[in-house]
């Protein structure tokens, strides 16, 4: 195979890599809106209540920054795709 064959073959590896990552992070992330509204509908404003929902938004903010993350990925790797479509 190529080089340049290698380097698409990378290329899109990555790319699948980075929608996968971008999916389960979206996944994660209604699961713990599921769990926030499960646990305000049961649960009365405890002090259990409070630190479970610190957790959650613990958990949110982790996930956003994996969401971010990943579209920087994304945006660095359309250059390449140009790149590698020119040559």
């Amino acid at each position: 195979m190529t080089t340049i064959g290698n380097e698409n073959n990378a290329h899109m590896s990555l790319r699948n890599e980075v929608d996968q990552l971008r999916l389960s992070a979206n996944h994660l992330k209604n699961l713990v809106y599921s769990m926030s509204v499960m646990m305000s509908e049961r649960m009365e404003h405890t002090q259990e209540y409070e630190a479970l929902l610190t957790l959650f938004d613990t958990v949110r903010s982790h996930i956003e920054d994996v969401q971010g993350s990943s579209e920087k990925i994304s945006e660095l790797l359309d250059p390449c795709a140009l790149d590698l479509s020119k040559t």
